[in-house]
């Protein structure tokens, strides 16, 4: 959508180009008149920039400026006659689709009635079959092109509400995610019953919410792209997977789950985070890595966990690289990411749980990053 407003923005300013061109042609005899048209058309390029560039875009400024460019291009369209000054007149018709409301109509019918206007003081009263037929014509090419702008900035919007709708479901995904973590790492204790029926209340009734949400939200989107499709149905999978792991923690909540198979843990980990090839997450796979001792599994499951979901949620990240060496010094993990890094690390309960986890097993951790230049984690664990 970017490329497209400056494709817009180039044509727009070309376009002037061609009106500046067009009264040198035609008034170079008449130096005053030319001085004037000249003044005038950088008048509306300056009133332009000021609009798109400086002006708030709920400014009632901005909508007495967008009238302004309008009537001054069927003011140019009269006076100057060529290609420059009737392609110009449309592009406000670009800025006057994205008003909404009664404002919208009225935007449209002072655009009309000045192209209209224009056009038969140009063509002359309709008085013959020739000039008639032009009119006819004029009103014809005119909503086209407003349809073809219109059909086009729909498009745009259509767009944008799919990468809003993105957005929204990765950040769900990642809630969800956190929500499960937390089921998952709770520790029985003598409030079991008082701690089951908490998380029935809270995050049983969100997860079934969310579920019948998504569920909607894929009936009503199938003419968007079949990569949206693909995300809806693998978050409401997620959010049904989430609904059946908390039934069953609240009819038994067990001790702390214990990674048997970490390989297979992590690729369903992974999957559950890749959404609509919004992330890359690239895995070796180390079947060795299941005959660990259960607690260093544990601890880099965990690790694993937390760095994906700051990775996504914070990060901004698009490709995220896993690598665990086994050497016989211990094991060698390495998550980095291309995200937007920062110059200061500042260590989150997310990185010392880290830490902790790591330092209970006698290992260390660091951190590498920079802005721009992505964040990396570096765990060595001794076996």
């Amino acid at each position: 959508m970017y490329i497209l407003r400056k494709s817009v923005v180039v044509f727009k300013y070309l376009f002037l180009v061609l009106v500046f061109v067009d009264i040198h042609h035609g008034f170079n005899k008449k130096i005053s008149i030319m001085i004037l048209l000249f003044l005038f058309s950088t008048v509306i390029m300056i009133n332009d920039y000021v609009r798109n560039k400086i002006l708030n875009k709920n400014s009632k400024y901005k909508y007495v400026s967008l009238v302004f460019t309008i009537c001054g291009a069927a003011v140019l369209k009269y006076f100057v006659r060529g290609l420059g000054a009737s392609g110009y007149i449309f592009f406000s018709l670009a800025e006057l689709f994205g008003v909404k409301g009664k404002l919208l109509k009225i935007f449209f019918l002072i655009h009309g009635t000045s192209f209209f206007i224009v056009s038969i003081l140009n063509i002359g009263i309709p008085n013959t079959i020739d000039k008639l037929s032009n009119v006819g014509m004029s009103i014809v090419s005119y909503f086209a092109v407003a349809s073809i702008i219109y059909s086009i900035k729909m498009i745009q919007v259509e767009k944008e509400e799919t990468k809003q709708l993105n957005e929204k479901l990765k950040l769900a995904n990642i809630k969800l995610q956190e929500y499960s973590l937390r089921v998952e790492d709770l520790t029985i204790s003598k409030e079991r019953r008082r701690v089951a029926q908490e998380l029935h209340d809270s995050l049983g009734h969100s997860l079934m919410a969310l579920t019948m949400h998504l569920e909607f939200a894929k009936k009503v989107i199938d003419s968007k792209p079949d990569k949206v499709k693909v995300v809806l149905e693998k978050s409401e999978k997620i959010a049904k997977d989430s609904v059946n792991d908390l039934r069953k923690a609240v009819n038994a909540l067990k001790e702390e789950r214990e990674i048997e198979h970490l390989n297979e843990a992590i690729k369903n980990l992974i999957d559950n985070f890749e959404i609509a090839g919004g992330v890359k997450i690239n895995f070796n796979e180390d079947m060795s890595m299941d005959n660990l001792d259960i607690n260093i599994k544990n601890s880099i499951y965990k690790t694993i966990r937390e760095a994906l979901t700051n990775s996504i949620k914070h990060g901004k990240s698009t490709e995220i690289n896993i690598n665990m060496i086994k050497s016989n010094e211990g094991i060698n993990l390495i998550i980095s990411n291309n995200g937007v890094g920062c110059d200061k690390i500042i260590k989150s309960n997310g990185l010392n749980g880290i830490e902790n986890r790591i330092g209970l097993l006698n290992g260390r951790v660091s951190y590498f990053s920079g802005k721009n230049s992505g964040f990396s984690i570096e765990a060595n664990i001794p076996i």
